[in-house]
């Protein structure tokens, strides 16, 4: 028993209260009490078009995933509406600390082929600043505050100017509100996609598009775009077909991120290390974070590589036979996608529109991530390594095209500016 069921089951109740009243006093506050704002707007009367994308935070260290996939979005859609005429561009950094890093910006901008210089960042350090904004300006949001806030902001601005509201982007990576449990934040989140018209998506995945109407959500347009290799990973596919395969479990270990279900994949790993002891020599590896090792019985454990380069990932997939990756979210994940095309027979979840085992034939995908199926996957998949993997390529997924919705995206932005 550990202390603090200890302390639970004997603490008088007097001092019970005690201890939750000191608890409420040091708990950080609501979510939506510190990053909800009121900004004000200071009208500009240039007459150029300019692009603003308003992400938060921003701190050293975010520079993957979908702060990545966002700003490089950003970047293109500002270069396709170049090529048609003037456009100054700007990018807005809300809930600054002393972490915010916005050199992530510039490199991740560059690497697109687009230049943001210093000046065209703004720090925004008040909840009731003033905003710049003028006439002709779209706002391109990250996440459901700043598009609740921009929202706000992108209406004063038709007051100001006497013009219809302008659509606010939203790039919709995950669905927000399944972040948090029920509460007021919560509702707040998925208030951003009912009350912020006129609103257009940016979404990732089909899967997280058919989910976001499926618990009754609508945007006025949407681009939609389904995952892609990364070009890195790329050049190492070709050696899928002939990789010897040592006997690994490789998972997605990330035990601080809720939805990669780390406590659900130890579980399984421990039913899978008990049950099946014909795999008692496998090496059973986690990628994604640091953490300590993890006992699995019988002298067993489950040891963390963190978070490899792309080189590295590459090489470990190449010589890996079975994975896991589990994501308590619609939006498909990369790991598994990844995992099936470099030929690991990869676990991993569906969740109310996602199947996955649809996408690659490397894929299995559980209903349940109870212990016993999760740990039955798991050994079938192994079994299965002993035949070559199958060296499918999804079409959609290995697409030079990351972003095909770009040119629609560009001649509707054109006619918005307008």
């Amino acid at each position: 028993m550990n202390a603090r069921n200890f302390l639970k089951q004997n603490l008088p109740p007097q001092m019970k209260a005690i201890v939750h009243q000191l608890r409420g006093r040091i708990a950080s506050p609501p979510i939506d009490e510190v990053v909800l704002a009121e900004f004000g707007i200071a009208p500009d009367a240039s007459i150029t078009p300019r692009l603003t994308m308003v992400v938060p935070l921003l701190q050293k260290g975010a520079d993957f995933g979908g702060t990545a996939t966002g700003i490089d979005i950003f970047a293109r859609a500002c270069l396709a509406l170049r090529a048609t005429g003037p456009l100054d561009v700007r990018v807005i950094i809300t809930d600054v600390v002393s972490e915010t890093d916005p050199t992530i910006i510039t490199t991740r901008a560059a690497k697109a082929g687009l230049t943001i210089t210093p000046d065209q960042i703004e720090l925004v350090r008040s909840p009731h600043a003033a905003i710049p904004v003028r006439p002709h300006e779209i706002f391109v949001t990250y996440n459901w505050w700043t598009t609740l806030n921009f929202a706000a902001v992108r209406d004063a601005q038709a007051r100001a100017f006497g013009q219809p509201p302008r659509p606010l982007v939203w790039l919709m990576q995950d669905y927000e509100p399944a972040f948090m449990e029920f509460s007021s934040a919560h509702m707040l989140a998925r208030a951003a996609y009912d009350t912020s018209a006129p609103l257009w998506g940016i979404i990732n995945s089909s899967n997280l598009a058919e989910y976001i109407t499926a618990v009754g959500h609508s945007v006025e347009r949407s681009f939609m775009f389904e995952p892609v290799i990364s070009d890195a990973l790329r050049p190492y596919l070709a050696q899928v077909g002939t990789a010897p395969r040592k006997p690994r479990v490789l998972v997605y270990g990330r035990p601080n991120v809720a939805r990669n279900c780390f406590p659900a994949l130890v579980r399984g790993l421990r039913r899978w290390a008990r049950d099946y002891p014909e795999f008692g020599s496998w090496e059973v590896v986690s990628a994604g974070m640091s953490h300590d090792p993890v006992d699995l019985g019988d002298g067993r454990k489950l040891t963390s590589v963190g978070k490899l380069s792309l080189d590295d990932y590459a090489r470990m997939l190449l010589e890996t036979s079975a994975g896991v990756s589990l994501m308590a979210s619609p939006h498909p994940s990369y790991p598994p996608l990844e995992m099936a095309h470099f030929g690991v027979r990869t676990v991993t979840n569906g969740y109310v529109c996602k199947d996955l085992s649809t996408f690659h034939p490397n894929i299995t995908s559980v209903t349940s991530i109870a212990e016993a199926p999760l740990a039955a996957a798991l050994a079938d998949a192994c079994r299965a390594s002993g035949t070559p993997a199958q060296a499918f390529g999804n079409p959609e997924y290995l697409r030079e095209d990351a972003y095909p919705f770009m040119d629609d995206l560009r001649s509707a932005l054109v006619e918005a500016l307008r």
